[in-house]
């Protein structure tokens, strides 16, 4: 190898050595920011749902409006979006409740052998009714929703919530996750009658 061909090989080398630093500190960067790299492995934003499956330990009604067709969370800068499409007409079930678990950054299995894989510090509740609340496990209090925050039309329900109502626990907002399950009722786990996904969380759609 002549001179020339040698420094240019050294520079080269160089190069590399210093993108290799370069890269590394980035990464570690990165790896300071937990609400990026904390988040769990999720499903798709946007989920559908085999119909009729509703789990083996749900002991309630099995009215269509409480078996999920698909569902999606959004995230708008200012507000979220929990969209769900049900089998039948919303409201069929008279004592039909619909919820949204959040994981915020803090979301534990709360179910046990139900859905192990569904984590949340958080739901977003709404009724047949129109009416909704938010309850925060994280300070063990519900807050109702705005009027006109939960819109029915025929099988499907949308509930808005204000970004203020689900602070930040440790991801960014938009890095929550979500899980759907329409229910008979709030006072037992055999009131749950259909999971989406069926056992874990989505994560939201960025719009």
């Amino acid at each position: 190898m002549n001179r020339s061909s040698c420094i240019r090989s050294h520079v080269s080398r160089g190069r590399l050595v210093a993108m290799a630093v370069s890269l590394a500190v980035m990464s570690a960067a990165i790896a300071c920011d937990g609400s990026d790299v904390t988040a769990p492995q999720s499903q798709p934003s946007r989920v559908t749902d085999a119909v009729n499956d509703f789990i083996p330990t749900y002991s309630g009604p099995r009215g269509a409006d409480l078996d999920v067709v698909s569902n999606e969370s959004s995230f708008d800068g200012s507000t979220f979006s929990f969209a769900g499409t049900m089998n039948g007409a919303i409201g069929t079930t008279a004592i039909g409740v619909y919820v949204w678990g959040v994981d915020r950054g803090v979301g534990t299995a709360r179910f046990g052998d139900i859905a192990t894989g569904v984590h949340f510090d958080a739901v977003v509740i709404a009724r047949p009714d129109g009416t909704g609340s938010v309850r925060d496990f994280t300070t063990n209090v519900a807050t109702p929703l705005p009027g006109g925050s939960v819109v029915i039309s025929g099988k499907s329900l949308t509930v808005r919530v204000p970004a203020a109502m689900l602070p930040p626990q440790g991801f960014s907002l938009a890095r929550y996750t979500v899980a759907f399950w329409p229910r008979s009722g709030l006072a037992s786990n055999e009131q749950i009658a259909d999971f989406s996904p069926d056992n874990g969380n989505a994560p939201l759609t960025v719009r």
